[in-house]
């Protein structure tokens, strides 16, 4: 909080907005200045912002140190193995080309002689969805298939053995020079090997006519520089990488992640929103405090007409009325009304010697509403010229009052009604689906 105090000391001369949230404070507090109001005010937005800029900078500390822990890089070339495989994404340069992302597999350690041939007996089971890529069936190929050299996440290695070679490469690649529409049957055999164990996995596949980018022949000429490199040194502790793909230097680094900076954004833009809903609030409870008072009026108007046709004077039953309400309110019979605290002041101000005139024309002053303003108008001309006809005046006020307050309520409905449009159009939405889908289920049935 002190912290809060003395920030608040060297910025409350900068903020945007402040005299405008000195004035609803203000309308909120009746019989205040404002000045401390605003002060609570703007320290409890003050620690929400702290609050919320602390917990990002926690969050941008917490992503970069995670970001750290997941480097493994190591000499710009290296993967460190673990007992289990793992996927690590890096960035890799060529020299004279762009930058390109991978995620590169690191492969776990070897199983037993058991556990090998049956992990081998399901893979060779599952081969076909391994190979087939991005094609939907060995029927009909139109991009690459993944003749793939290992297994992700698994320790085997395949040797793959063609019939043809005219329409597809040892990496599944398509050879487009001499395919036609018709299509070409290749015949494909992968040799499983798992520690000594191996399976043996046979299909054919029809090939089409593909459609082939430069940067998709760069990037199979790469696969298969990494799995000859895997070939090399399996039993390494590291992974090498390569330098060179067909005389093109290559440069790998990690990919970087951008959570750290996210995160601080993120936090940056909620405080500047947590600032103006702060505002919007205050805004609110200004308005709300304006209807309350809109729909007070009436019995306010129609207790003094009471009273006064009882006998009473006008402050004495404007006392009255503050009475009854303060005890009412020591008793938590009766919630906060604005109208009735702006009264309370009015007597107040009263006590302590402020004339009566001036009281009431503080009273409309304050409320800032035009019917108020009228009864301070009202009360001032029955004191300044002795009106005699108040009492009629007033009466004419209270019929012009319900009036008013029954236009507010029906105004209050049609606002009601406009906010439940978009949930019933979300329930309609909800029941349509209910009932179409089952109909459309049926039909395909």
């Amino acid at each position: 909080m002190k912290l809060n105090k003395r920030i608040w000391e060297r910025i409350k001369g900068r903020l945007p907005g402040r005299e405008a949230v000195r004035q609803n404070l203000k309308l909120l507090n009746a019989g205040t200045d404002g000045v401390k109001e605003e002060e609570l005010y703007y320290l409890e937005k003050l620690s929400l912002l702290l609050k919320i800029l602390a917990a990002g900078l926690g969050m941008t500390v917490l992503a970069a140190v995670i970001a750290l822990r997941n480097h493994k890089l190591t000499e710009e070339r290296f993967l460190p193995r673990q007992q289990r495989a793992y996927r690590q994404e890096l960035v890799v340069t060529p020299e004279d080309g762009e930058r390109q992302e991978l995620d590169i597999l690191v492969e776990p350690q070897k199983l037993t002689q058991k556990e090998s041939r049956d992990l081998l007996n399901r893979t060779v089971e599952e081969m076909e969805a391994y190979i087939l890529g991005d094609n939907a069936s060995l029927e009909e190929v139109r991009s690459d298939l993944k003749l793939i050299r290992k297994v992700e996440g698994l320790p085997i290695t395949i040797e793959w053995e063609l019939d043809s070679y005219e329409a597809l490469n040892m990496d599944g690649s398509i050879r487009p020079e001499k395919l036609t529409e018709e299509g070409i049957i290749v015949g494909m055999t992968g040799l499983l090997t798992c520690n000594e164990e191996e399976a043996v996995y046979q299909a054919y596949a029809k090939i089409l006519p593909p459609i082939l980018s430069a940067g998709e022949e760069f990037m199979q000429e790469l696969s298969g520089k990494l799995d000859e490199l895997q070939k090399k040194g399996e039993e390494q502790a590291r992974k090498e990488l390569p330098l060179q793909v067909n005389g093109r230097r290559l440069s790998w680094e990690e990919k970087t992640s951008a959570s750290p900076i996210t995160v601080l954004i993120l936090t940056f833009i909620c405080m500047i929103a947590l600032y103006g809903a702060k505002d919007r609030e205050l805004i609110q409870k200004t308005k709300e405090r304006e209807r309350q008072m809109r729909k007070d009026y009436a019995r306010i108007v129609s207790k003094l007409v009471l009273l006064m046709g009882a006998g009473a004077a006008v402050r004495t039953a404007w006392e009255m009325i503050v009475g009854d309400y303060q005890i009412k309110r020591e008793q938590n019979s009766q919630p906060l009304r604005y109208a009735y605290e702006e009264m309370a002041l009015t007597c107040r101000e009263m006590q302590n010697g402020v004339a009566e005139i001036k009281a009431y024309e503080s009273f409309g002053l304050r409320c800032r509403l035009p019917c108020y303003l009228k009864l301070s108008v009202l009360l001032e001309q029955n004191l300044r010229k002795g009106n005699h006809g108040l009492t009629r005046l007033l009466k004419a006020e209270v019929q012009e009052a319900f009036e008013q307050r029954k236009e507010l309520a029906v105004r209050v409905g049609e606002e009601a009604a406009t906010r439940m449009l978009l949930p019933m159009i979300l329930m309609l939405v909800v029941v349509m689906i209910l009932i179409l889908v089952p109909a459309g289920m049926s039909m395909q049935m």
